[in-house]
């Protein structure tokens, strides 16, 4: 979704930067760009202490979520992501949003690019124990959604999407349009500057 859909790993990052910074910590936006991508405990885990990350951690990604829907108004889509995932359903493929986000942003995500009624469903951080980089939330979206059958293939910005999809044997696609450096994403099956790309050049590697 970020990255993919939405122009947002920066406002996420910001977020997290003003959130910490209420806490005490004072992280770069810049530092935790590299971050954007994992789910929120993934990107406290080495940025605050063992115990202020047990007993604050959910406090604290409260408030990152927060001040990201506060700035939410200003994220603008990617262009042409919402127009391909239309193609990609009226040709037949099932397409599903595993997010690391919480469901309160996937939700609005999805209405901002006009996607209700067109996903067949989407899974959030809220749906598991742990977010990406680990694999849960394409595990479930898999199982939840009777996508074992099909062949899926994921699709990621970052390095943590890839990561994740290969510890299920899932190929993933990345996408530059997250704004992370080529290099990262080189264990992908492919890279593509962003959706609507992968789809017209790639589209031998959707099945059905």
């Amino acid at each position: 979704m970020d990255g993919c859909l939405l122009d947002s790993n920066g406002a996420h990052a910001r977020a997290w930067s003003e959130a910490l910074r209420r806490f005490g910590h004072e992280v770069s936006a810049s530092r935790l760009r590299s971050e954007i991508g994992k789910g929120g405990s993934e990107i406290l885990r080495d940025l605050v202490s063992a115990a202020e990350h047990h007993f604050l951690a959910d406090a604290m990604g409260s408030v990152q979520t927060e001040l990201y829907l506060r700035n939410f108004p200003r994220v603008r889509p990617i262009p042409g992501a919402a127009a391909t995932v239309r193609a990609m359903v009226r040709a037949g493929l099932p397409v599903v949003l595993a997010s690391s986000a919480d469901r309160d942003v996937v939700e609005r995500s999805i209405s901002r690019l006009r996607l209700r009624g067109v996903l067949r469903g989407f899974t959030s951080a809220d749906d598991v124990t742990k977010a990406k980089p680990f694999h849960d939330v394409f595990g479930l979206a898999i199982a939840r959604f009777g996508l074992s059958s099909r062949r899926p293939v994921a699709i990621g910005d970052t390095p943590y999407d890839v990561a994740a999809a290969h510890q299920i044997g899932v190929p993933c696609l990345a996408l530059r349009s997250g704004g992370f450096p080529e290099r990262t994403l080189a264990a992908a099956e492919a890279v593509f500057d962003d959706l609507a790309e992968s789809w017209s050049a790639g589209r031998d590697l959707f099945a059905p």
